[in-house]
C-alpha cells in the first residue's frame, strides 16, 4: 500500500480536476459510455453479452481497447483479478500465463500451457510466439477458471480469446506512429497501418501492417552497449465473402518475423548465498556479476540472439439457418525459432545455450449453435487437432568441473532435444434449458481422445569437447534414448445454473471436471538411472472446480463477483534441479494434489459525468493437500515439502483506475491513471526462485480532434520503475538466471484515421 500513499496526491489532483471539469457542465461522458457498454462475446461459442455468460470473465471490444490503450498482454493483465500475463523472458513471445494460480513456469515447447490462447477461433497448441503486440483487434476475452467443456485442450486455468478485426462496409484507413523509451538504453519505434473496405457487393478486404524497431531498452555494463534490440514485422490480410445472408466466409492470412538479442538477465545469489562472483572454483573472476533484484543492471558477455517466424492462416465459414448457425473453423500455424542465451548471466563464458525449435499445427472445428425449442439451446461440435514439435537444445559449459576442456575458449558441449507429436479428436455439447423465465440449467460434456508420441535425445547423453555441438536433432544425428507413445480417453462434464435475481442481476453457479493429458519433457538432462523420479513423462492431471458468482448492472456501472474452489489432482509441475553435470535440469512430473480457493470482484462505475472508475480485487489461497513427489530435493516427502508455497499463485491482486473526460478548446481529452498490485509469488517448486511483488502505476493523456480523426497521446507505464523478472532459476554451479522485463516506459503516439 506504500505506493498508493506515495501517489495519493497525484490521484487526488486528478480527481479534483475531474470534479472541476464536471462543474463547468461539460456533459462529455464519452469514456464512461464506452467503458460500461455491453460487450458481445463468444465465450460459449455463440454471440451474447458478457453479463449474460455464467462464468467469470473480463472482456473488451475494439473501442474499449483503444480508450484504455492496451498494446500487449502485459497491459491487459493490469485490472484483471487473479490474472498474470507475463512472458517467461528467456525467449521473447513465450507465454507463461497463469489464472487463479494455475499456470506453468517453463519455456519447453513440449510442456503444454494451462491457460489456452485461442486466436480467431483457433487453439494455439504451444506457448512460444504467443506474447505479441496487440494491434487491429476486434475484441479480447479472458475467461477465468477451467473451460474444458467447450475449449478442451489445456484450458485448466482459463482461456484467452483474441479476435482480430475484419473489414467493414466502408473504406477506412488508420495509421499509428509511436516512440517509447524510459530505460537507460535506446528507443522503440512503432508503425502500424490498416486499409479496409469493400471490393464489390459481396467481397471485403483488409490489410494490416505492424512494424516495431527497438534499439535496446537496457544497458549492458559489460561493454556499455544497448541491449534488448528487437525488430518485428507483421502483415495480416483479411477477407470477408458474403454472397447472401445465409452464408459468409472470413479468411485471415498472417506472417510475422522477429529478430533480436537474447534476454537481459541478472545473476542473483543462489540459495546458498554464493555463486555469482566466480566460475565454481576455477579462479576466473567475474566482477560485478551479482545484482540486486530491484535494479535493471546486468553484466553479460554474450548478448545472444533470437530469430523467429510465424505463418498463420484461418478460415471461418458460417451457414445461417432459421434457428441456428453451422460454423466451421480451420486453422494452420507454423512457427520456427533460433536462439542463443547467456544462461550464467555473468561477464564470463560459463554457460551458454544456443538452440532451435519448430512447431506446426493444423486444426478444424465444426459446430452447430442454435435453438431446438423455445426453452432449449444447444451448442455441439467436433474438434480435430494435429501438432508437431521439434526441439534442439545445446549447452556450452566450462569451468572447474570441465577442466579437461582446456583453454577458456573450449567448451564441453551437451546436445539433445527431440520430436513430439499430438493428435486429438473431441466431441462436445452444451445445453441450456430454461426451466422458467428466471431459472436455466446449464449442462456440458466433452469427450476427448488424444495420442502423443515422443522421440527424445537426452542432453547429457550427447557430449563432446570442442567448439561445436556433437549432434543435431534437425539433421537426425542425435541418437534417441527414450521413445514412447501413449493415449488418453477422457471426459469433461459440467453442470450449472443461471438465475435472474432481478431485472439487472444474474446469479450463477457450476461444477466442472476437466483433464489435461500426460506430457513429456524434450529438455531432459538428468541421468534417468540415477534419478528415476526424473522420468521425461508426466501422467495426466484432473481439475475439479466449483464456482458461484453474481453479475449486476446499474445505470452508471456494473459490479461482478465470483467465489471458487479448485482442486488439481496429480498436478503436472516443472521442477528445476541443480544438476552438477548439466548446470540445471528441468524435470516434468506429477507433484500431487493442490487446492486453490479464492474470490474475485471487478467493477466499472461512473463517478461523475466525466470520471469513470475501474476497480478489481482477486484473492487465491493455495496449498499442497497430498504430495507424491519430493519438492525440496532431499529425496523424501516430509513437512518441509508441504510447507512450500505453490508457484505462480500470488495470493492478492488488486487494481484501481480512473478515466477522466475533458475539453481542450474544441478538442476532446481523456486522462488515464491506473494502479495495479500483485503479491510476491514463487517461481520454482522448491521456492528457491521467486517473482517480486509488483506495484505498477500507469498514466496516459490523449487529445482527439473534433472530427475524431486525429489522436495525439502521451503515456507512461510502470512509473515507479518496478523491476519484473520472467523467471528465477537456480544453477548448480552458483547463482540464478533471472531474465529481466522492461521497467518504466514513456512514450508518445499519433493516430490518424482517414
Amino acid at each position: 500500500m506504500k505506493i498508493i500513499s506515495k501517489y495519493s496526491s497525484l490521484i487526488f489532483t486528478f480527481t479534483l480536476l475531474a470534479t472541476y471539469i464536471d462543474a463547468q457542465n461539460y456533459k462529455l461522458n464519452v469514456t464512461s459510455n464506452i467503458l460500461i457498454e455491453e460487450v458481445v462475446v463468444t465465450a460459449r461459442k455463440k454471440e451474447e453479452t458478457a453479463q449474460d455468460v455464467p462464468i467469470a470473465l473480463s472482456a473488451m471490444n475494439q473501442e474499449q481497447l483503444e480508450i484504455l490503450k492496451f498494446r500487449d498482454f502485459n497491459d491487459l493483465a493490469v485490472g484483471m483479478p487473479n490474472v498474470a500475463m507475463d512472458e517467461i523472458g528467456t525467449t521473447k513471445g513465450t507465454q507463461n500465463f497463469s489464472i487463479r494460480g494455475i499456470g506453468i513456469n517453463s519455456s519447453i515447447a513440449s510442456v503444454e500451457p494451462a491457460v489456452a490462447i485461442v486466436v480467431d477461433g483457433v487453439y494455439m497448441g504451444v506457448s512460444a510466439g504467443m506474447v505479441f503486440d496487440m494491434f487491429d483487434l476486434e475484441s479480447i476475452e479472458v475467461l477465468r477458471g477451467p473451460q474444458g467443456t467447450l475449449f478442451g485442450k489445456n484450458s485448466t486455468g482459463g482461456v484467452i480469446l483474441v479476435n482480430t478485426a475484419l473489414p467493414g462496409d466502408e473504406t477506412r484507413q488508420k495509421a499509428r506512429l509511436a516512440i517509447e523509451g524510459g530505460g537507460p538504453g535506446g528507443t522503440n519505434n512503432i508503425m502500424q497501418y490498416s486499409l479496409s473496405g469493400p471490393i464489390n457487393d459481396v467481397l471485403k478486404a483488409k490489410i494490416s501492417i505492424h512494424r516495431s524497431d527497438d534499439s535496446g531498452y537496457f544497458k549492458n555494463s559489460y561493454d556499455d552497449s544497448n541491449h534488448g534490440q528487437f525488430k518485428q514485422n507483421t502483415i495480416r490480410l483479411a477477407f470477408v465473402y458474403e454472397p447472401s445472408d445465409k452464408f459468409d466466409l472470413a479468411l485471415r492470412i498472417e506472417n510475422s518475423d522477429q529478430d533480436g538479442s537474447g534476454p537481459a538477465a541478472q545473476c542473483h545469489l543462489g540459495a546458498n548465498g554464493t555463486g555469482c562472483q566466480s566460475d565454481d572454483g576455477a579462479a576466473v573472476p567475474a566482477p560485478n556479476s551479482t545484482f540486486d533484484r530491484n535494479s535493471l543492471d546486468f553484466n553479460i558477455d554474450n548478448p545472444g540472439f533470437q530469430k523467429s517466424e510465424t505463418d498463420f492462416i484461418t478460415a471461418t465459414m458460417n451457414w445461417h439457418l432459421e434457428n441456428g448457425t453451422w460454423t466451421n473453423v480451420f486453422g494452420k500455424r507454423e512457427y520456427s525459432l533460433e536462439v542463443d542465451l547467456d544462461v550464467d548471466a555473468r561477464s564470463i563464458s560459463f554457460f551458454d545455450a544456443p538452440g532451435s525449435s519448430s512447431m506446426d499445427q493444423i486444426s478444424n472445428e465444426l459446430r452447430y449453435s442454435g435453438s431446438l425449442t423455445d426453452k432449449l439451446d444447444i451448442t455441439s461440435g467436433l474438434f480435430l487437432y494435429e501438432g508437431d514439435v521439434m526441439v534442439w537444445d545445446n549447452r556450452a559449459l566450462r569451468g572447474a568441473l570441465y577442466a579437461a576442456a582446456g583453454s577458456p575458449g573450449i567448451f564441453l558441449w551437451q546436445s539433445g532435444g527431440g520430436l513430439h507429436s499430438v493428435d486429438q479428436t473431441a466431441l462436445f455439447t452444451t445445453i441450456d434449458y430454461a426451466v422458467n423465465e428466471d431459472l436455466s440449467i446449464n449442462l456440458g460434456f466433452r469427450l476427448t481422445d488424444e495420442e502423443k508420441e515422443i522421440y527424445l535425445a537426452s542432453i547429457n547423453r550427447n557430449v563432446s569437447i570442442g567448439s561445436s555441438p556433437p549432434c543435431s536433432v534437425p539433421s537426425g544425428t542425435c541418437p534417441f534414448d527414450y521413445i514412447d507413445n501413449d493415449s488418453w480417453k477422457t471426459t469433461s462434464p459440467k453442470i450449472g445454473f443461471t438465475y435472474n435475481a432481478s431485472e439487472n442481476s444474474m446469479m450463477y453457479g457450476y461444477w466442472t471436471r476437466v483433464f489435461k493429458s500426460g506430457g513429456y519433457n524434450l529438455r531432459n538432462s538428468v541421468d534417468l538411472a540415477t534419478f528415476p523420479d526424473a522420468s521425461p513423462k508426466a501422467d495426466d492431471e484432473t481439475v475439479e472446480t466449483l464456482e458461484f458468482g453474481m453479475k449486476s448492472d446499474f445505470d452508471n456501472g456494473r459490479l461482478n463477483w465470483a467465489l471458487f474452489s479448485t482442486v488439481v489432482d496429480d498436478s503436472q509441475r516443472m521442477t528445476n534441479i541443480q544438476d552438477p553435470v548439466s548446470g540445471v535440469a528441468q524435470v516434468v512430473k506429477n507433484a500431487g494434489d493442490i487446492a486453490y480457493r479464492g474470490f474475485e470482484l471487478d467493477s466499472v462505475y461512473t463517478l461523475t459525468n466525466t470520471v469513470t472508475m475501474v476497480a478489481s480485487v482477486g484473492y487465491v489461497h493455495s496449498k499442497y493437500e497430498n504430495l507424491i513427489s519430493d519438492l525440496t530435493g532431499d529425496f523424501i516427502i516430509d513437512a518441509l515439502d508441504y510447507a512450500l508455497e505453490v508457484p505462480r499463485a500470488a495470493p492478492l491482486t488488486y487494481s484501481l483506475g480512473f478515466n477522466i473526460d475533458g475539453n481542450l478548446s474544441s478538442w476532446r481529452s481523456i486522462t488515464r491513471l491506473s494502479y495495479y498490485h500483485r503479491d510476491k509469488s514463487y517461481y520454482n517448486e522448491n521456492n528457491q526462485g521467486y517473482i517480486n511483488k509488483q506495484d505498477i502505476l500507469n498514466f496516459g493523456y490523449d487529445i482527439y480532434s473534433p472530427d475524431g480523426k486525429i489522436n495525439v497521446g502521451i503515456y507512461a507505464k510502470n512509473l515507479s520503475n518496478e523491476v519484473k523478472h520472467g523467471g528465477d532459476t537456480n544453477l548448480s554451479f552458483g547463482g540464478t538466471f533471472a531474465p529481466l522485463a522492461k521497467g518504466k516506459i514513456v512514450g508518445a503516439e499519433l493516430v490518424y484515421k482517414f
